[in-house]
């Protein structure tokens, strides 16, 4: 008898951790396989592995750094974009790439370029992306940057099904740094 309480109380536990657990398991970064990445303008955009606070740079042209995230991006895979593309890239059909599953794609917006600072974001962002950031609701779903007259990211996000994906370019605004993009496997657990 002793036995068999002591076996089904363990057994409860283990039912009761995985309960527990697969909430986390879920939100954590899964790898999406990313290709043919092309930019119109030309230049080698590269895929970076692991987006970590204060070791990773972000463009392929600049030593910016991300200095706080969102813990659901931590060590989320991005797409190098180029600083120096901010003003080159118009239109809806600046970025290309594929995707090998179903992905979710953040946009990293410079918030100078959206109306709290004034700016406008990019007709295509704005038609199809869903904003997170909000600064009366979603306050800390930016991404601080050591760029001191940026400060921050916003952050937008879409949906995606396995195959290409299109980004349009950035904005004419008097300030904008180009915006990155990080990817993420997409879950049934999350939603937009």
């Amino acid at each position: 008898m002793f036995r068999r309480k002591t076996l089904s109380f363990i057994i409860a536990c283990f039912i009761c951790s995985l309960v527990v657990s697969l909430p986390y398991a879920a939100a954590a970064p899964g790898k999406v396989k990313v290709t043919d990445i092309k930019a119109a303008s030309g230049k080698d955009y590269k895929l970076g592995d692991s987006l970590e606070i204060n070791k990773t740079k972000y463009y392929i042209d600049r030593d910016y750094l991300i200095t706080a995230m969102p813990k659901e991006l931590e060590g989320i895979q991005w797409i190098m974009t180029a600083n120096s593309d901010d003003k080159n890239s118009q239109g809806k059909n600046f970025l290309t790439f594929k995707v090998d599953q179903p992905a979710v794609i953040w946009i990293a917006h410079d918030s100078r370029g959206e109306g709290e600072k004034n700016g406008k974001p990019p007709q295509w962002l704005v038609d199809s992306f869903k904003r997170i950031f909000d600064p009366k609701t979603n306050p800390d779903f930016t991404l601080a940057v050591t760029d001191a007259s940026m400060g921050t990211f916003n952050l937008w996000k879409q949906s995606y099904k396995k195959g290409e994906v299109v980004i349009g370019g950035g904005s004419r605004g008097p300030v904008n740094s180009m915006w990155i993009l990080v990817t993420r496997k997409r879950l049934k657990q999350i939603l937009l």
